[in-house]
């Protein structure tokens, strides 16, 4: 009797264990497939994953939200695509519409796009503009993503600007050496009260605002600019390098009334010439500066005083012809290019420390020792050729008489007038 009743014991506990198992792989079964539907479900992936951060985004801003699956008619496989993006228009929506359509056609398991946003001085307003892709679901989280990109999208008021439009390009060139990048990877992110953020090939770089800063050229109270001046855009033109060229390059200016009188020669046959100015004669005459660009005219940088820089630490040399470009840059908005140190002197530290092109002549018309027209047009005739780069100074009077007969004549003989870039462009120099 008692052996019958261990039996029945055994018995039942083995049925309340398969009971008990087949409960427990049941509700396995029901999460199992509660959770399948939840990672396909689009209202739960809006809800997770669309679901707008109200604290950053713009109180002025209108939304639109989608969330929806597609299916792959060739494999079955169904996409989840989750966007929350801003109510753009004109040139910002289709440059938005354009990277969304990218970043879908790349059919990634899950495709989740969002953006942040931002006003700086009731002036600029900023678009941070996400997307994530994910390339399986092994649960709602974590996803496993395959790559994430970025779109900036940045306003001046109701402008569309870039980064040209908060750095100077002088700025733009180093950043892009200092990360080994190239200008076009350097991209705007966004502009704050205290600064600008910036990506250079995916690196982000902060500028905050300083009053030693001579980087941005923002057009706002509260962002430091040396930029005293509106800013002069130069038209590019096309040389034709099937005719003959020259360069005239003149030294030590700017002297109004001489370098006036070049450019007026030049304008009248279409010409251009390059400028090689001391900082200290820019500061002392700004318009002359402004109207040899205004002419589409090179300057180009000679050193703040005529200083030996050779006889200078290289920093401190550095530094002189820095001192220049920002006073260009202070007056036209456009950066210098090229050196040409004093008396012709320099050497290979220097020429590795300048971020500018050293440029040296082909032609001395050793206008400083004659000071005579007559010289000056002579040994001009005698020694220049085509493609030659010819040094003037144009604080003497007689070298602007001189240059302007010379002018005349290398204009009647086809040749055209050139800037020193214009012509290394034409030579591959």
């Amino acid at each position: 009797m008692e052996k019958l009743k261990r039996k029945r014991r055994v018995r039942i506990d083995r049925v309340l264990i398969l009971v008990g198992g087949c409960l427990l792989a049941l509700l396995l079964v029901v999460g199992a497939i509660t959770a399948l539907f939840k990672l396909i479900n689009p209202t739960l992936i809006a809800k997770e994953y669309s679901k707008p951060a109200l604290e950053i985004k713009l109180e002025d801003e209108k939304i639109d939200s989608e969330v929806f699956t597609k299916k792959n008619k060739e494999t079955g496989e169904k996409y989840i695509y989750a966007i929350h993006l801003p109510v753009l228009e004109g040139e910002a929506e289709t440059l938005m519409n354009t990277f969304v359509e990218g970043i879908k056609a790349e059919n990634a398991a899950v495709t989740h796009i969002d953006f942040a946003s931002n006003t700086a001085f009731s002036q600029y307003k900023s678009y941070v503009i996400t997307a994530t892709t994910y390339s399986d679901i092994e649960d709602k989280n974590p996803f496993n993503p395959i790559k994430t990109e970025e779109l900036y999208i940045n306003f001046d008021s109701e402008e569309l600007i870039d980064i040209e439009d908060c750095l100077r390009g002088k700025a733009i060139s180093n950043l892009a050496k200092k990360y080994e990048s190239d200008k076009e990877n350097v991209r705007l992110v966004n502009i704050q009260e205290n600064g600008v953020e910036v990506n250079v090939n995916g690196t982000k770089v902060f500028y905050t605002y300083n009053e030693n800063n001579t980087d941005f050229v923002m057009n706002n109270e509260n962002v430091p600019s040396i930029l005293k001046y509106e800013k002069i855009d130069v038209e590019k033109r096309e040389i034709d390098p099937s005719k003959p060229m020259i360069a005239f390059t003149f030294d030590d200016g700017p002297s109004p009334a001489n370098t006036k009188k070049i450019l007026d020669a030049l304008a009248k046959v279409g010409g251009r010439a390059t400028f090689f100015e001391l900082g200290y004669l820019m500061e002392n005459y700004p318009d002359t500066v402004r109207a040899i660009t205004e002419q589409g005219s090179e300057v180009a940088n000679h050193s703040y005083d005529h200083d030996w820089l050779t006889q200078k630490s290289v920093e401190a040399a550095v530094e002189d012809i820095q001192s220049v470009n920002d006073i260009f840059f202070s007056l036209t908005g456009n950066e210098i290019n090229l050196v040409r140190p004093p008396y012709g002197d320099y050497n290979s530290s220097l020429a590795q420390a300048f971020s500018e092109k050293i440029v040296m002549w082909d032609v001395d018309t050793r206008d400083w020792e004659s000071r005579d027209v007559d010289s000056i047009i002579s040994m001009t005739k005698k020694y220049a050729y085509d493609g030659a780069i010819v040094l003037f100074h144009d604080i003497y009077s007689t070298t602007a008489t001189a240059a302007v007969e010379l002018i005349k004549y290398y204009d009647s003989l086809g040749y055209q007038f050139v800037t020193v870039s214009e012509l290394y462009e034409v030579k591959g120099k």
